[in-house]
């Protein structure tokens, strides 16, 4: 529930960041990246981690993201080349996973680094909006290494899953 209440919040936080809401968009992050971390624990404190929430989980956060770099760029407020990075990142795990799941049959849930990722990305699409200057672009680079970082290790158990003959 809590995964789809993200996936919901990106109709008021695309909504207040085109019209510069600032404190509207900083409110919307706030409970979105709250909403993160509590399902994330409820989700393992009650032992209710499901392949549903495997999907839906990183896909809240991915259409929430995405959302947020979508009006950034038209905006003119990131660079294109750090909204091809953010959406071509998002692109490749998410085939890759469909990929896994059809071959394998198993639903890959994120992993830390990736969500170490999306964090600084997150915080990154933040600062753009809300103007927070160099920080936003210290921001941007570090997001930048964090995405490539990520992506080595979303490929790395990519082939080890696929090379393992027993799943």
């Amino acid at each position: 529930m809590l995964s789809m209440l993200r996936g919901v919040l990106v109709i008021p936080m695309s909504f207040a960041l085109w019209y510069h809401h600032s404190v509207a968009v900083a409110v919307v992050c706030i409970a979105a990246s709250i909403s993160d971390i509590l399902d994330g624990y409820f989700a393992r404190k009650l032992n209710q981690i499901s392949e549903t929430g495997k999907i839906i989980d990183p896909l809240a956060d991915k259409l929430f993201v995405g959302a947020m770099a979508v009006v950034l760029a038209v905006q003119g407020a990131i660079p294109l080349w750090f909204f091809g990075s953010v959406i071509l990142r998002d692109i490749v795990i998410f085939t890759g996973g469909i990929f896994v799941k059809r071959k394998k049959g198993i639903i890959l849930p994120s992993n830390y680094v990736g969500k170490i990722s999306v964090v600084f990305i997150a915080l990154t699409l933040l600062g753009a909006a809300l103007q927070w200057g160099r920080i936003s672009e210290y921001l941007m680079w570090i997001s930048l290494l964090a995405m490539i970082i990520s992506l080595g290790g979303y490929t790395v158990r990519f082939f080890t899953i696929m090379n393992n003959k027993t799943s």
